[in-house]
Order: C-alpha cells, then structure tokens, then sequence
C-alpha cells in the first residue's frame, strides 16, 4: 500500500509498476466484411480500464482475476454495444455499422481521440467514483487545459478568457441554458448533465466547425448512452444520493432513468458565515431512444429539476490582512435568505437516412424556468486590529475597534423564462471523400422579470451605501440562423472543413456572417500525429442577462458580441511502456468586437451594457495523458492566458478582464493498490494565478487589484466488491464504497470580496471564502 502523498510526488516511479492482473485479448471486426474496425474503444464495464483497437482491430485489456466482465464496445461509424463474457485467451466482436452517421473523413490508423473539425473527442469517466463533492462531470471538465472553475460548489466553467455564458453545451442535439438568479456557488443546484447516463463527450475550447452554434469561446457535445442490457445503480453519501436505470422493452428501444438528490448542508456548515443551512436539490432526467428501422431513429428527452436553498445566517468571523497587521470582521445575522427555482427541459430527436447518402435530423426542444429569491436578512457588524504581540496577553484579541456598522438586505425578485427551438440538420455525402452539411435553426426567447430589491449600510457616518431596484421587464426575442459546411477528404492524411453561418437576431436586428475553417493534416509515417488549423468568426447576440445592467434596466440597442479565433494544435499518439498516451499542445488567438464588459461576483455576471468595448485573448495550452497506471486514464494540464479589454467611457485603455488568469495548472492522477487492483485511489489538483478585482459599482476601480491564487486537491480512496463473490449478493454486479477527503490541503480559497470602510475613509477588501476541508464517506451499488 503507498500512501498518496508519496504517490503523488513519485507518480513516475509507481506508475510503472504493474497490478496483478490478467490479459483479455480479441479482435473487432465489421460484421459485414470480418474486416478489423481500428481505434474502436474497449472499456471494461465497473472498472477504469480501457484501451483501444490497433490498425487491424486487435486489442489487449488488462482485467481483474475474475471469471466473466461486461465489456462496451464503441466507434463514431458503429452501434455501440455491451457483451458479457469469460475469461479467455482471445475473442471475436463483430459491430453493425450505423448506417445513421454519415462520415467524411476515414483514416486507418487515426486516433478518434485527436481533434476532428475543432473537437476533440474525450473518453466518459465514472464521476461518481472520483473525488468531486457533488459528483459534477463539469469538475472533471476543469482539469483540462483551457478550462477555469475556481469554485467546487458550481458547474460553471469558463474557457480562453470567455465568461460562464459564453459556453454552448448540447446534449442529444438539444442546446442547454443556466438559471438567471443564481449569484453564488452555494445557491446553484445540480447541472443539467447527469454522468451516469453519459456515452460520448466532444468538447472544444475554440474554433468548431458551422454546423454548431453561436457563442464565442467553447462547445459541448454530449450524448447519452444506449445499452442492450439491464442495468443500473444505486450512489450514497454524506451530500446526496443518486440512481440510475437503463432497460429495453424489446430489441428496438433503450430506456434510461437518472435520479439525482443533493444535499450540501454539512459542507456548507464549513463556511464562516455559521447559521441553518437547508440546501435541498433534486433532478430527474428521463431518455428514450427507439430504432423503428435501420434508417430512422427517435431520441427523446425530459428533465425537471427543483432546487431550493435557504439559510438563517447566525453570524461570521473573517481574519484578513497580514500576521503583523491582522483585521478581524465580524457580523451578527437576522433574518431569511432563500432561492428557489424549479426549470423543465425536454425535445425530441427524429433522425432518417432518405437515401444511402442523405441524412437529415429534425429537433425539437423547449426550456422554461421559474425562480424565486427572497433575501431579509440585517446584519450587525464591527472592523478591529488584532493583537499579534505573541508575549501578550491579549494575543489574537480585538485590541482597537475601526468602526461599527449595520446593513439591511431586502429583495423579492421573481423571473420566468421560456425558450422554444427548432433546428433542421442535413448531411449529404456527395462523393466518397466530399460531405455537405446545411441546415436551419429558429429560436423563440419569453422572459418576465420583477425585481424589487435594496441594500442599506450605516456606521454612524463611516460608511452609507443606498441601492434600490423596483424595475419589471419583459423582453421577447427571435434568433434565426442558416448554415452550409462543406468537408473534404483530400487525401488519406489531409482534410478540410469550410462553412458559413448566416444569423438573425430580432432584439438588435442584425444579420451577421460567420465563415469559419478547419485544415488537418495527419503527420509521421505511422499517422500517430495531426497538426490542426482553426479560424472563424464566432458571434454571440444577447441574451436577457447580457441586456440587463446593475440598475435592472433593459438596454435595447445593444450589438451582438463577436470573437475572432486563429487556433493551432498538434497531437501525438506515444507508446510508452507498452501504454497508450497522447500529448497536445494549442495555442490561439482570440480578437473581441462589440463585447460587453461584465464584472463577477461568485458566479453571479453582472454586465454593463450600457458601455462599448473590445479585446483580446490569447495563449496556450498543454495536456499529457494515459495510462500512466495500466487501464487507467490519467491526465496533467497547463494553461497560459492574457486576455484585456478596452472600455471606450474608462479612458485607462487596455486593462485585464475579470476572467484573466494567467496560468491554470491541473492533474488528475489514478493509481491502485500494488496488491489489490480492486483498491483504488485518485487525485485532483488544480492550482490557478489570482484573477483581477476592483472596487464595486466602479468604473475607474474595476480591475486594479490581484487576488490570491486558487489553490486545491482533492483525493479519493475508493474499494470495490464484486457481486458473485459476497454470499446471497449474486444479483448485485458489484458493491463500491468510497471516501474523499475534499481540499485536502485545507486552502482557504477566496471567490469574492465584501468591501468595508473605516472611520477614516480607508476601504478594506473583506475575502469571502469558499469551503474548508470536509470528509465524505459514499457508496454505489451497481446491478
């Protein structure tokens, strides 16, 4: 056994000793030729291992010592499938080609984990097996290069120097959207994906191809799983629960059923501000996928999410500033704060393939919410030096008050919002090597806002700060867009994809063009490299939240904003101790017209549309992954990023964007015990430069300060059981018990700033931090 700290400092020594496992090898094959199908992916069902198909379709997995194992075969060309079978020397997969995907580009040899088209294609990982407190895929998302979270209590994520709108995320075909009200981590209920229902994953941090969407920094693509067989599970711990189903009616169907429960009250109970935390959040997720031939398919999908979160703070002690000038902030609660939304999503998919070479897809989908925030809470509050005299016997004691101080927070906000949508996909495959895309996309926006909200602050004439919204707003807007790719298979090592977006917005009443390209040149004799070539321009209209600025007024005559990228990458599939394992390194450029300054509180955007602006972003980003352990997957990643804007009405030129953090590092690391492959432990570790801050509701003072580095690991040790092996447990598959230690370090990581100012005038940046190191116990039962 080698405890982690060890492992962690020695990850290249340990990572090259090998578990006691067996050898399953076999071939896969198109069962229309018995020709070997290459880069075909293999994973052994409840474990991490997984591999790959060589050229000819061969492959070779480690697996644990047990009779039998559930394997699930997937390809982008192929119906993916789960077999069950036994331990043997050799077995033979034949795969039913899709005759639903149409595809261009088919080079033997070709890593479908490389980049294709702007997106790179990332294998599912079990999140409920990692150490994520609530069990997020977004979590894991963030350790890749190019991608920022500096808050583990939300989902949201930004990329390149973009904010958490600026992210296009797409499940089934279905495009989905974040709640308005929301200002903070804690207050944020489950996203939208669930990872137990995840089978295919193709994110990119910038220049996708036309065919996909209108917002400026990334794109999302997920689609959820289809299985053959029954199968599910059941996940426990100390912050909520979950469950999941997949079955068949009959040969022609798949079912799947997610349910999830969070309950962060005992993290929450971690934070400074003390008092009754009831954070309650359940979503239910339900995808059906009937095949009524071999050319037409029919996904559909439905998912309510009700999220409920209240607090009766109590009080908060805050210690700041440095050991020889040592402040200390403390404030007594009254009063209820509480947000309560609930949000409904569902679509349908319709997929037919007309002839052999013309497919069209027709997708329909709509989104509403309705949230409610509720804040009457009164604070009392006082600003004093500490004692650091350590001969002294009021050491670490208030010894001289700065100034004492009350404040009334009072909202009764309410928001509905409705989104309809309809979009038209073709892809026609003119010739072998020749692939067009066209298609059409229509959008209907509805939202109702009526905020009624104030803040009062009075210290006997220190500080007194008045803000008062009572403002309603009703905004309808449509969004139209046309789009025609066209993808050319040069040859068997270059490509090309050109295309052209037209789009519409009824709220600015622009027509704006995107032309956007993607060249792709397979390098070295064996293909194991690819050089990539992206640039487009990326147009994003406003949104109700863009348009809306601190007052709560709707400013109309806002532009859409626009993002010009040039992007470069290579990958380089590498073979090291007989592993797979690929390096990839990006660097971009990133030209913004038109865009709208935005300053951040928590995870709250707060937008300032009635300013013009433009800017930059550009940088790099590295990434080295594989099998650093055998059959399993582990990653390390390093981001570089300057991104500035410039604000017309400042006069101060070019300054940093709130997004700006200059270098973001992360490792996810997998390992198992040397004895027993079946004990297992994994490491997260994220490290981020400090991101600029200013002085609120102030355009001279935004930007002018550095925060702290975000700093945090967090560590999972997990065992598994298998079901055959525990007495009278047969119809269990197998048995998981788990426990992390979140922020293992017990950094106190700072995601926003309360601004005090004493009896002399002197302002004082109050860090509001995030949550402290905290133990989780979990189990998940799979059948």
């Amino acid at each position: 056994m080698r405890p982690i700290f060890l492992l962690f400092l020695t990850f290249l020594a340990s990572s090259t000793i090998l578990a006691q496992n067996q050898n399953l090898k076999g071939r896969v094959v198109d069962a229309r030729n018995n020709e070997g199908i290459a880069s075909a992916g293999i994973q052994l069902i409840d474990t991490e291992y997984n591999t790959q198909t060589d050229s000819l379709g061969f492959f070779s997995i480690k697996t644990p010592d047990l009779p039998e194992f559930h394997l699930r075969i997937t390809h982008v060309s192929f119906i993916n499938q789960t077999i069950k079978t036994q331990a043997s020397d050799s077995i033979l997969i034949q795969m039913q080609v899709d005759n639903l995907l149409l595809k261009a580009v088919d080079v033997s040899g070709q890593s479908d984990r490389l980049l294709k088209n702007g997106l790179q294609r990332i294998e599912p990982l079990s999140v409920n097996e990692t150490a994520t407190p609530f069990n997020e895929f977004n979590q894991v998302l963030a350790t890749l290069p190019g991608v920022v979270s500096n808050n583990e209590l939300s989902s949201s994520y930004a990329v390149r120097g973009g904010n958490f709108d600026e992210n296009l995320v797409y499940v089934n075909g279905m495009e989905i959207y974040r709640p308005f009200l929301v200002r903070a981590g804690q207050q944020e209920g489950l996203s939208f994906i669930n990872p137990d229902l995840v089978g295919k994953i193709e994110f990119s941090a910038g220049g996708w191809e036309a065919k996909y969407g209108d917002k400026l920094s990334s794109n999302l693509l997920i689609d959820y799983q289809q299985t053959e067989e029954t199968e599910g599970n059941i996940n426990l711990g100390l912050l909520g629960a979950s469950g999941y189903l997949s079955t068949q009616f009959n040969d022609k169907d798949n079912l799947l059923l997610g349910l999830r429960y969070k309950n962060a009250k005992y993290l929450f109970n971690t934070f400074e501000t003390a008092g009754e935390y009831l954070p309650r959040f359940l979503d239910f997720q339900a995808f059906y996928n009937y095949r009524f031939s071999d050319k037409t398919t029919l996904d559909l999908l439905a998912v309510f999410a009700q999220n409920d979160y209240r607090i009766e703070p109590a009080s908060r002690e805050t210690d700041f500033g440095s050991f020889q000038q040592k402040l200390r902030f403390f404030v007594g609660f009254e009063g209820t704060e509480s947000l309560s939304y609930s949000s409904f999503q569902g679509g349908a998919r319709l997929r037919h393939l007309l002839t052999e070479n013309f497919r069209t897809s027709v997708i329909l989908s709509a989104f509403s919410t309705s949230e409610y925030e509720y804040n009457n809470t009164e604070g009392s509050y006082q600003l004093c030096d500490v004692d650091r005299d350590l001969s002294s016997d009021t050491f670490d004691e208030c010894i001289s008050l700065r100034g004492i101080g009350a404040n009334y927070n009072y909202a009764r906000n309410f928001l509905y919002a409705q989104v309809a949508q309809a979009i038209l996909r073709n892809d026609w495959q003119i010739q072998k090597d020749h692939l067009l895309a066209f298609g059409f996309e229509y959008k209907k926006q509805y939202v109702n806002d009526n905020l009624d909200e104030f803040e009062f602050r009075d210290s006997a004439d220190f500080a007194q700060v008045n803000r008062v919204v009572n403002q309603e707003n009703n905004l309808e807007a449509t969004f139209a867009n046309v789009y025609v790719q066209h993808e050319w298979q040069i040859n068997d090592r270059h490509s090309l994809n050109s295309g052209l977006r037209l789009n519409y917005g009824s709220n600015t009443e622009e027509w704006l063009l995107s032309p956007r390209v993607q060249y792709q040149v397979i390098l070295h004799p064996d293909k194991s490299g690819q050089f990539n070539f992206s640039t487009g321009l990326y147009r994003q209209f406003p949104f109700y939240r863009e348009l809306r600025d601190f007052s709560g007024n709707i400013t109309p005559d806002v532009r859409a904003q626009s993002a010009l990228h040039f992007i470069g990458s290579y990958s380089k599939n590498i073979e090291l101790w007989e592993r797979p394992f690929q390096a990839n390194s990006s660097f971009y450029y990133k030209q913004l017209y038109d865009i709208i300054p935005f300053d951040v509180d928590n995870i709250r955007l707060r937008y300032r549309p009635e300013l013009n602006a433009d800017g930059y972003a550009y940088g790099a980003d590295f990434r080295f992954s594989g099998e650093f352990v055998p059959g399993m997957e582990s990653w390390f990643s390093l981001g570089l990023l300057s991104t500035k804007e410039n604000v017309e009405e400042d006069n101060r030129g070019y300054i940093r964007r709130p997004t700006d953090q200059r270098v973001t590092a992360s490792i996810f690391f997998q390992d198992n015990f040397i004895n027993d492959p079946s004990l297992k432990v994994n490491l997260k570790l994220q490290i981020g430069s400090g991101l600029p801050v200013g002085f609120p509701n102030s355009l001279e003072g935004r930007s002018i300060f550095t925060g702290e580095w975000y700093r945090r690991m967090d560590v999972g040790f997990s065992k598994q059981f298998m079901g055959e092996k525990i007495q009278n447990l047969e119809y269990i598959e197998s048995f998981w018990i788990g426990l992390d230690v979140l922020n293992v370090l017990g950094v106190s990581n700072t995601i926003s700033y309360s601004w005090i100012e004493d009896v002399n005038g002197q302002t004082f940046a109050v860090p509001n931090s995030l949550s402290a190191r905290f133990l989780n116990l979990k189990g998940i039962v799979k059948f």
